[in-house]
C-alpha cells in the first residue's frame, strides 16, 4: 500500500483522490506512514464504493478476498476501472482459485471480463480492460524467466522447476506477526516453505500455459530470505536439441526488445542477475545459461516484490488502461 501511494504521488498524470482504510479512518496517512510526512496529509476515509467510483477513474483494491468481492462489483457499476492487487481476479477458472486459496469465489460472473495484468504477455488485452488482476510477485519473476523459451519451444514443457527466494516484505505488513517471520527467527537464516502447495503455483502454471499453448505442471519451491525486499528466481528446464546459451539469450532479447518490454532487461550472464540491481525499481532482470554437461537450462530473474511484483506493475497497468506511455511515472525514480 505504501509503495502504491508513492507510485501514484510521483505520477505526472495521476491525482490521488481517496485512500480508503477501515483501520485508519480519521487519521492522516502521514501518521500511518511517517515517511510521507509533508507529502500526503490526506485523511483516510471509510467511503462507500459508489462514492469511490464517483471520485475515481481507476481504483486499486488491496483487500482480503471477502472485502474485495463486496467492493469490486459496485465500483465497476459506478463506472470506475479496477486493478486488484489480490488473487481474486487472476484466474480464469474459479475452481482453481477456490482450491488453492481456500475461499469461495462470489464474483465468478466477472472472471470472463477480467484480464491478467502482466504487460509483457497481455498488453493489448490490458489496454481495453475494465478489471485487471495484478499478478503475484513470485509469479511475475517465474513467468518472465520462462515465457520466452517456452514460446519459442526450445525447452521441454515438462519437468520445470522454479526455485525462488523472497524478502520478508512479501508477507505484507501484519498487525499480528506470524511466528517464524520475526527478525530473531530470520536473521542469518533462510528456509523453504509451502513446497508443492504454495498458492502461487497454479498462477505460474496458468501464465506459462498461455505461452506454451498447452497445460503446464511444475514444481515451485519458495524460500524466505533475510532481506527487506526483492525476489531472486532460478528456473530449471531441459533443453531441446541444439539449444545453446547464445541462441537462448538471442531468443530472450528478441522477446523482451525494449520497444515491447521496457521493464525487462536481458543480461549477458546468469551471474549478473542480482537482487540489489532491481530494488526500488519496476525492472525485472533476466538471463539464461545452457549447462551442456548436465543437460540443463538455467534461467535467472530478479525484481523488487513491492514494485514490479506489486505496486509498480499496477501503475504500469494503469498507464496501459488509460492510453498513456506504460513507463510514465516509473522510470528515473525510487519507489
Amino acid at each position: 500500500g505504501e509503495c502504491l501511494i508513492r507510485a501514484v504521488l510521483g505520477h505526472p498524470k495521476c491525482q490521488l483522490a481517496l485512500v480508503v482504510s477501515e483501520h485508519a479512518v480519521g487519521k492522516k496517512i502521514s501518521e500511518i506512514l511517517p515517511s510521507l510526512r509533508g507529502e500526503l496529509d490526506m485523511i483516510a476515509s471509510a467511503a462507500e464504493p459508489d462514492e469511490v467510483a464517483q471520485q475515481s477513474d481507476i481504483v486499486f483494491t488491496v483487500k482480503k478476498s471477502a472485502e474485495t468481492f463486496a467492493l469490486v462489483p459496485p465500483l465497476l457499476k459506478g463506472g470506475a476501472k479496477v486493478i486488484d492487487l489480490g488473487a481474486e481476479f487472476r484466474f480464469k477458472d474459479f475452481a482453481i482459485y477456490e482450491k488453492w486459496h481456500k475461499e469461495t469465489h462470489t464474483c465468478k460472473y466477472l472472471l470472463p471480463d477480467a484480464v491478467y495484468g502482466l504487460p509483457e504477455l497481455f498488453k493489448n488485452q490490458i489496454k481495453s480492460a475494465r478489471l485487471v488482476g495484478n499478478p503475484g510477485c513470485y509469479v511475475t519473476s517465474a513467468i518472465l524467466a520462462l515465457a520466452p523459451l517456452l514460446a519459442a519451444k526450445v525447452i521441454e514443457p515438462d519437468g520445470l522447476i522454479v526455485d525462488s527466494y523472497s524478502g520478508l516484505s512479501g508477507a505484507g505488513r501484519q498487525y499480528k506477526q506470524e511466528l517464524g517471520n520475526l527478525f530473531v527467527d530470520m536473521h542469518e537464516n533462510i528456509k523453504a516453505y509451502s513446497v508443492g502447495s504454495h498458492r502461487h503455483t497454479p498462477e505460474i502454471e496458468q501464465g506459462l500455459a498461455a505461452v506454451a499453448g498447452r497445460p503446464i505442471t511444475l514444481t515451485f519451491i519458495p524460500h524466505v530470505a533475510p532481506l527487506d525486499r526483492g525476489i531472486l528466481t532460478t528456473a530449471f528446464a531441459r533443453p531441446k536439441v541444439g539449444l545453446t546459451t547464445e541462441r537462448a539469450l538471442s531468443i530472450m532479447r528478441e522477446y523482451y526488445a525494449p520497444e515491447k518490454a521496457p521493464f525487462v532487461r536481458v543480461l549477458n550472464s546468469v551471474s549478473e542477475v542480482a537482487v540489489s540491481n532491481t530494488l526500488h525499481s519496476n525492472y525485472c532482470d533476466v538471463s539464461v545459461q545452457v549447462v551442456e554437461r548436465s543437460g540443463q537450462v538455467v534461467i535467472a530473474s530478479t525484481l523488487d516484490n513491492l514494485v514490479k511484483g506489486a505496486a509498480g506493475q499496477a501503475l504500469q497497468n494503469l498507464n496501459l488502461m488509460c492510453g498513456l506511455d506504460e513507463t510514465l511515472g516509473l522510470k528515473g525514480r525510487s519507489l
